[in-house]
């Protein structure tokens, strides 16, 4: 059995989980440390995998016994003493273990590094394998923690189906952008405000919608307030995205940080060109500066605006063929393959132990 510990059950990871179970039943379990997350909205994805949840009281005996006796854990999440408790069990064992994560250090990176030194100790004195999310992830892991370990890029999953049946329509008389996400100052909506601004006072055809809720949402309606050509969707659920998606002609992720950010395969799957930063995760493995959208630098308002105005003045042959390849750039980010990769990723590190022991 192998035996994942993460922070709580969002749908995408649900989602990956209750693909490996359809594929590899009986082979996984995993240990949710919260049931929910105050600060996300969405609806729950029924788990069919094997699941336990912990209380804030502590760690069950069960459960220590189950991190204990499984042929490989994965450590998902370390930011809190429970995952440090269990880490500590799995290390005592002497068995294989990894840790996967997205790349760390938006804010106070030093006491964030501070914070792993202790939580992650484990992770400095031995072999085990980091399971970066993303390339920029692996890259950060292997400045931290050296090289003498294997690394692994085994991104999120989600289930993209749902995007391809998406249709994007290219219209001459408008042309619609679309941010989805968190509106906060790491997404770098206020920096799409600012831009979009300046496109509308040149483009009368050019519109944006929103979708999100946050902290900066007053600032970002503040910024764009005397337009009317601004759609405020609010939250969205999980099963409600392909439909925004299939509205909207370019996507864009504006991010300061982003560890990795689904919105990015969404995005291209649902066949829309996407704008995005060199802080973002997926799509410094996904997009292509005018291929399948435009990689910006981040924090760049200005380089944000020159996307977006190339993007609106795409002729409709030109936008039909980037909206193709963006839909075919994530044509093997699917779930199956995903959990195969996890699964693959496994038994790799069991072996490696295998042959070294």
């Amino acid at each position: 059995m192998t035996v994942v510990i993460t922070h709580f059950p969002s749908p995408y990871q649900v989602e990956l989980f209750n693909e490996i179970e359809r594929q590899h039943p009986g082979w996984l379990k995993v240990i949710y440390l919260f049931r929910r997350d105050p600060t996300r909205s969405w609806k729950g994805v029924a788990a069919t995998h094997a699941h336990t949840y912990l209380d804030e009281s502590g760690v069950p005996q069960s459960v220590a016994t189950d991190v204990e006796q499984a042929e490989f854990v994965v450590f998902n999440f370390y930011n809190d003493s429970r995952a440090a408790q269990l880490i500590r069990v799995r290390e005592r064992t002497g068995k294989p273990w990894c840790f996967w994560g997205e790349r760390p250090g938006y804010r106070y990176a030093w006491l964030a590094r501070l914070n792993r030194l202790g939580r992650l100790a484990a992770l400095r004195g031995g072999r085990q394998p980091i399971w970066g999310i993303g390339n920029w992830a692996v890259e950060a892991y292997r400045k931290e923690f050296g090289s003498s370990r294997t690394y692994l890029n085994l991104p999120y999953y989600s289930n993209l189906d749902r995007f391809q049946q998406s249709r994007p329509a290219y219209s001459k008389d408008h042309f619609t952008f679309l941010f989805s996400g968190a509106v906060t100052h790491r997404k770098g909506v206020d920096l799409l405000a600012l831009a979009f601004k300046r496109l509308a006072a040149e483009s009368p055809r050019v519109r944006l919608t929103i979708m999100g809720e946050g902290d900066l949402m007053p600032r970002v309606k503040q910024l764009l307030a005397g337009t009317d050509r601004v759609e405020w969707l609010g939250f969205k659920d999980w099963d409600e995205l392909p439909d925004v998606y299939s509205s909207a002609h370019a996507l864009c992720v504006p991010s300061r940080h982003d560890g990795w950010a689904l919105v990015v395969p969404e995005g291209l799957a649902s066949a829309l060109p996407t704008i995005a930063t060199d802080r973002t995760g997926a799509a410094l493995d996904l997009v292509r500066t005018g291929h399948n959208g435009w990689l910006i630098p981040a924090a760049d308002e200005d380089a944000l605006y020159r996307a977006m105005r190339d993007a609106a003045a795409l002729p409709e042959d030109q936008w039909r063929a980037m909206s193709e390849r963006a839909r075919a750039s994530v044509s093997g980010h699917s779930l199956p393959a995903g959990a195969r990769r996890f699964m693959d990723g496994v038994h790799a590190a069991v072996h490696d132990v295998e042959v070294h022991s």
